[in-house]
């Protein structure tokens, strides 16, 4: 078989600088993008060795960048949808850990395939995660990086998962430390994270008052938000990651900005005002799904209803992440010298836009809202399909489906499924009020949470 290939006759969105849209013929050899050019034929007769790969009426882009996301929750949401997230993220996901040991490493190991695959199946070539299983669980994640060849950038949420990622060398992997605002975090606990980390190379992720709830949370315990406990312990800089921002406050948001902060936004957790003044701070963002599927379109429409320009949305999808955790050099756009990992959808929907005929900027705004995680049909990773024609490469589909219905009978022993809350108990958040300066402060409307009891320590005991 010959070392070079050459993708021809698909819609090409290029994701780089130039924002460059069109039939693109790309010339691969070995796990890199040679050369691209205006689909012309000429690259044919330049190559003539290499193998040609015909993807006539289908549409291909740098594979996603999934920038914040929590691998069990396909698991979760499988067993009971309508539950809220915090019911079972935190008592049932406990529970769960408590319950397995260190002989469960086959469970995680499933777990992880499951989530790669699927990620993989959206187009997914990256994602940003915190890690569960202590050690037993990192390892199991490991076993699916080396399997799919995602490129993972994990956090660890233990000192046992800590001390086995500073052991791992993998230019697949990277790790970083997801600091949580459960009961148990304090200034003390902040202060742990900042000794774990001055040895490891990375970032510190945290949520940051993303919802009413969460909000409630964090003021109910520490009096003041995630940022500013980041600020007193010294560790809002450049290395940080904030997710989610929705409610977050301007003095929050400004002192992030000031302070060389990156942020992950969650599209369907945020109103069209707080987009606005999130935007007005920072002029670069990623995207990440969270709780939902690993796929971004479903955030990519809402980012399009935000008010957002549709080139930024597949950017903030694409090229932001992979340069948020410093892999811009060799993932999210199509560029010569890149690796050769696209995302490749099929375009021949009866509902689909004819995409040439358009502006680029129409044809990104079309491309988003007329396709879905499901058109995906092809994934190329490093210069290899790994999902063809709907068809994992690396692994029996049955298999897989197999070991997604054993972990949903292994979690439903251990999840509660919890009946949706009553809506006069959910929390609330009325529209954030404009001031005379144009930045919004959100004014949430909160009743008293109730944390579960048995939440675990994660960086020792509490002796702030």
């Amino acid at each position: 078989m010959s070392a070079t290939k050459i993708l021809t006759g698909a819609y090409g969105f290029a994701c780089d600088e130039e924002r460059r849209t069109g039939y693109f013929d790309i010339a691969v050899r070995s796990n890199l993008v040679v050369e691209i050019a205006p689909g012309s034929g000429a690259m044919r007769a330049k190559y003539p060795e290499a193998e040609v790969v015909d993807l006539s009426g289908k549409i291909i882009l740098p594979t996603f960048f999934n920038s914040h996301f929590h691998p069990e929750s396909l698991i979760c949401r499988s067993l009971e949808p309508r539950s809220p997230v915090s019911q079972w993220r935190t008592e049932g996901l406990l529970n769960l850990e408590a319950a397995l040991d260190a002989q469960d490493e086959d469970f995680y190991e499933k777990m992880y395939h499951l989530t790669f695959f699927s990620a993989l199946q959206c187009g997914v070539g990256g994602m940003a995660f915190s890690v569960v299983g202590d050690e037993t669980g990192a390892r199991g994640m490991y076993s699916a990086v080396k399997l799919t060849g995602i490129d993972a950038v994990a956090f660890a949420e233990s000192d046992q998962q800590i001390t086995f990622l500073k052991r791992i060398v993998d230019r697949h992997l990277k790790a970083g430390l997801f600091v949580p605002y459960q009961k148990d975090l304090t200034l003390f606990g902040l202060s742990a994270v900042a000794r774990n980390n001055s040895d490891s190379p990375g970032w510190i992720m945290t949520h940051a008052d993303e919802d009413a709830e969460d909000m409630e949370i964090t003021k109910s315990n520490f009096n003041s938000g995630i940022v500013q406990l980041l600020k007193k312990s010294k560790l809002l800089n450049a290395s940080t990651i904030l997710v989610g921002l929705n409610g977050t406050p301007a003095a929050s948001l400004k002192a992030a900005k000031n302070n060389g902060v990156k942020v992950v936004l969650i599209p369907d957790t945020l109103t069209a005002a707080t987009f606005k003044s999130i935007r007005n701070f920072f002029g670069d963002f990623a995207i990440g799904s969270n709780w939902e599927t690993p796929g971004l379109f479903i955030q990519m429409k809402k980012l399009l209803e935000l008010g957002c320009d549709p080139f930024r949305a597949l950017e903030s999808a694409t090229r932001s992440g992979a340069a948020l955790f410093n892999m811009g050099s060799r993932l999210g756009s199509l560029e010569a010298g890149k690796l050769a990992s696209f995302a490749v959808v099929d375009a021949r929907k009866l509902s689909a836009r004819p995409l040439e005929r358009m502006s680029p900027e129409d044809s990104a705004r079309a491309f988003i809202e007329d396709y879905n995680d499901s058109d995906i049909s092809d994934v190329m990773l490093d210069g290899e399909f790994v999902y063809r024609d709907k068809k994992i490469l690396l692994y029996e589909d049955t298999e897989l489906l197999k070991e997604g219905r054993e972990l949903a009978g292994i979690v439903g022993k251990y999840v509660k499924a919890y009946p949706p809350l009553e809506e006069e108990k959910v929390t609330q958040m009325k529209a954030p009020q404009t001031r005379p300066d144009g930045l919004n402060e959100p004014e949430p409307e909160t009743k008293k949470v109730e944390l579960p009891k048995n939440i675990r320590k994660v960086f020792g005991e509490d002796e702030f």
